[in-house]
């Protein structure tokens, strides 16, 4: 009996142990840590739920405009240069380019005058292209450059536009960066870096090195990273703008 009662209890203590290991050892939830790897070349897993926040855009292909656009190309002396191989692109694709020449401008006489509404309600284009801050280069009333800068966004306003940087000679003081927080870097060329041959004046690119610097903003223009890109194929043969007014530094624009 008491042999017995020895073994039950051997049995009832194996029992206990087994289930205090089996317990001891059993995980309470299961953690999975995933690590993200390199799956570039791979077929994509479609059954996988990727969470939205770690999806990474692709870039998408532009398509580019290829309607026979009027285009309104405006600005200070550096217009000059670059209006006469402008004047080839838009004719052999088809567009009509009408240019404004105003020496010594800048935004303040552009936003402040009635001259950019004049010739917009001139010639309706339907794409425009500003060229101006080479006369800002080292101004110190950014804030009141925003302002003007501002003024002529609203006066363009829904017309697709790009702008044309100047082509520094020495570093500005900010004019080229307040420019493009406005209008973003798909809309402006920026023509800071460029290595162009200069006139006598050191500052104005010669006639041969704006036509150089006008082949780049051709292919910007109708490229991926434009903000509304129009055909600009290489033009075959030269031609003339379709209109060009200067206006001397003393215009004092119209109202």
């Amino acid at each position: 009996m008491i042999k017995d009662c020895r073994v039950k209890t051997l049995l009832i203590l194996l029992i206990a142990v087994v289930a205090t290991f089996a317990y001891a050892y059993m995980p309470e939830e299961v953690t999975i840590t995933l690590k993200r790897i390199d799956v570039s070349g791979l077929a994509p897993d479609t059954t996988a739920v990727v969470p939205a926040q770690e999806v990474t855009p692709v870039d998408t292909v532009k398509t580019v405009d290829t309607s026979n656009h009027c285009i309104l190309f405006f600005g200070d002396s550096m217009t000059e240069g670059l209006l006469r191989r402008f004047g080839d692109y838009a004719e052999e694709n088809g567009h009509q380019l009408n240019v404004v020449c105003w020496y010594g401008s800048n935004t303040d006489v552009w936003a402040n005058t009635g001259t950019l509404k004049h010739y917009i309600d001139k010639y309706k284009p339907t794409y425009i292209v500003v060229c101006l801050g080479g006369n800002e280069l080292f101004v110190r009333d950014l804030p009141k450059r925003e302002n003007y800068i501002t003024k002529m966004i609203a006066t363009i306003d829904t017309i697709p536009f790009v702008w044309i940087s100047p082509p520094n000679w020495k570093p500005d003081t900010g004019i080229n960066d307040l420019i493009i927080k406005h209008v973003g870097k798909d809309r402006y060329f920026d023509s800071r870096y460029l290595e162009l041959k200069r006139g006598k004046d050191h500052m104005h690119p010669t006639f041969s090195a704006a036509a150089i610097w006008m082949d780049s903003i051709a292919v910007w223009l109708r490229g991926n990273d434009t903000a509304h890109p129009i055909r600009m194929e290489v033009p075959k043969a030269s031609h003339k703008p379709a209109s060009i007014n200067v206006h001397a530094p003393d215009f004092k624009g119209y109202d």
